[in-house]
């Protein structure tokens, strides 16, 4: 071969290269390009659906719930991205209570949302918030948003449980536990464009799983994950519970609180009470929802000690879904009832009502 045959057979190798390498880009470029806008449309579509935040799974008839909790092999929450980066609505609609109250699941399960506003929002035009996170004990987290938002209500209700919902409230850890998963919060370690990502990559995963299970149960058969999924409010901070066994069976039995009535506070738990008190810089109710760990001694001693009222209902008989750790339906009504009765017999309340005008501009 000559060296002008050997020229021209590497110039067309190179221009045959030069082809495909266009040719490639091109392919690539088509691919992202329609891949791009794929998920431009999968983002405007999720944006369309009008919830609570980026990639909601709403209610169709009611845009204000979103899908707090769930998962079909491994659990995970919402709520503690949403309020404590500020993301949604729930914050903004927690600045407009006049009575927020502060607590584990026991609140969640506890608070009937439809009594709250017949005994409560429509006779005395107060707007009332739940901000009770499940799987959080401590008052901790609460306090850290409350201050982070600039929450001022009229009234603050605290649930003052020193185990029943997990460990104390007065406690100052920032742990989240669901059962025997037990771990630092990870809200407190993320920045918000990282918790915002937690939350699209949440919604996506779970609308995968909505997709994809009558297809998986096909082949496997039904398996249910942990804990059932339930929703979140973003307007009053209502959980509804209803998906729980039995929650909304007739029948269930009542709490029976066993624990030894001579139990008692410490001054550590006194002065840690004492501190969240003062930050949050409101009058302050203490209350407790009746469960089998529960003592209401140590409500009473903070109290004293502190110098708050108490709001505690007369009975403890609630009926419970869980065996006394949580209240069902039936007994979220009732007990919702005696708090707002027992609410109203408070000064702080009373002075709420003698201000006027209730409502906030």
């Amino acid at each position: 071969m000559d060296r002008r045959t050997e020229q021209s057979g590497r110039a067309g190798y190179e221009a045959g290269n030069d082809d495909l390498g266009r040719a490639g880009g091109r392919y690539l470029a088509s691919v992202l390009g329609l891949v791009a806008a794929m998920l431009g449309g999968v983002s405007l579509w999720l944006a369309a659906q009008g919830g609570d935040h980026f990639s909601a799974i709403s209610r169709a008839g009611d845009r204000s719930w979103y899908r707090n909790f769930g998962g079909d092999s491994v659990t995970e929450i919402q709520d503690q991205d949403l309020f404590y980066h500020g993301i949604g609505r729930s914050i903004d609609n927690a600045r407009q209570a006049d009575v927020i109250i502060l607590g584990s699941s026991l609140v969640s399960f506890a608070l009937d949302e439809t009594v709250m506003r017949e005994r409560l929002e429509q006779p005395y035009g107060l707007k009332f918030y739940n901000m009770a996170f499940v799987g959080v004990a401590s008052g901790e987290f609460a306090r850290q948003i409350a201050l982070k938002y600039h929450l001022h209500p009229r009234l603050w209700i605290l649930n003052a449980d020193d185990g029943g919902g997990g460990g104390n409230f007065f406690h100052r850890n920032l742990t989240r536990a669901f059962g025997a998963d037990v771990r630092p919060i990870p809200s407190t370690k993320l920045s918000r464009y990282g918790a915002t990502y937690e939350i699209i990559r949440r919604n996506l995963r779970w609308r995968f799983e909505d997709v994809t299970r009558p297809w998986r149960q096909a082949l496997t058969g039904p398996r249910s994950g942990p804990l059932p999924r339930f929703d979140r409010d973003d307007r009053t901070g209502a959980a509804d519970m209803s998906t729980f066994p039995r929650f909304l069976a007739d029948g269930n039995p009542g709490v029976k609180m066993t624990r030894d009535p001579d139990c008692h506070t410490t001054p550590d738990v006194i002065a840690n009470a004492r501190d969240l008190v003062q930050s949050l810089g409101a009058p302050v109710v203490l209350t407790l929802v009746p469960n089998f760990h529960g003592c209401l001694t140590q409500v009473r001693e903070i109290a004293a000690a502190l110098g708050v009222e108490t709001a505690l209902p007369a009975r403890t008989d609630y009926s419970s879904w869980d065996g006394g750790g949580h209240l069902d339906a039936r007994g979220a009504a009732d007990f919702t009832r005696d708090l707002v009765g027992a609410l109203e017999k408070t000064r702080a309340f009373q002075g709420m009502r003698e201000n006027g005008d209730h409502r906030k501009p």
